[in-house]
């Protein structure tokens, strides 16, 4: 926030509905933490919701509905980290909402991603922590594939989850440029940054 007061036609606030770790495990079965993102959210400034972590057998509470409502409401999405079968509950929920899958589900393979993707048209992903996208810095064919089928669908991500992440943050984001000059230009541009300023909605 402090960010956004400083620069507010670049950055781009999520509101995280964590109020301590504790909520990791626990948000989707605490009425308090739809409270506080409901009223946080009043204040106009946030995106999404998100990042949160989301079990595939939790996906049916009053909480995580209420999420759902309140991103169809106010035209925002949903940035979800969890496997492929909580993204699926997730979405069946409502097939309107606007889901971001979290590092595609950290571990699903291309032909699981694509599945989801043929499925949900409102379903997009970022690729935060995908090593196996490009092993060795060249484009696994698999992915490249499905992001000349979905080029629409994905964005590059860092996830600075910790403080050495951003001391690394070069390192990281020049590992991503690599990957991405072996896609045609247009595909690496949408990737790279157009699909995710018209998913927040900063689309120059």
């Amino acid at each position: 926030l402090r960010l956004y007061e400083k620069a507010p036609a670049r950055i781009v606030p999520i509101l995280r509905p964590y109020l301590t770790r504790t909520d990791m495990g626990t948000w989707t079965n605490d009425p308090a933490i739809l409270t506080y993102v409901e009223g946080r959210l009043q204040r106009g400034i946030y995106r999404g919701i998100g990042e949160f972590h989301l079990a595939a057998g939790e996906a049916n509470t009053a909480v995580v509905r209420g999420f759902v409502q309140l991103a169809l409401r106010r035209g925002i999405f949903l940035h979800a980290h969890t496997d492929d079968a909580g993204a699926e509950a997730l979405l069946r929920l409502d097939p309107k909402v606007q889901v971001l899958w979290a590092h595609a589900g950290m571990s699903a393979g291309p032909d699981t991603v694509g599945r989801l993707l043929d499925r949900y048209p409102t379903l997009t992903v970022e690729l935060a922590l995908r090593y196996d996208v490009a092993p060795g810095g060249q484009l696994d064919p698999a992915w490249r594939n499905l992001f000349l089928r979905h080029p629409d669908r994905f964005m590059v991500g860092t996830d600075t989850w910790v403080t050495s992440q951003w001391d690394r943050l070069p390192e990281i984001q020049a590992g991503i440029r690599a990957w991405l000059r072996q896609l045609p230009r247009e595909v690496t541009e949408k990737l790279a940054f157009k699909n995710a300023a018209r998913l927040t909605g900063n689309t120059p």
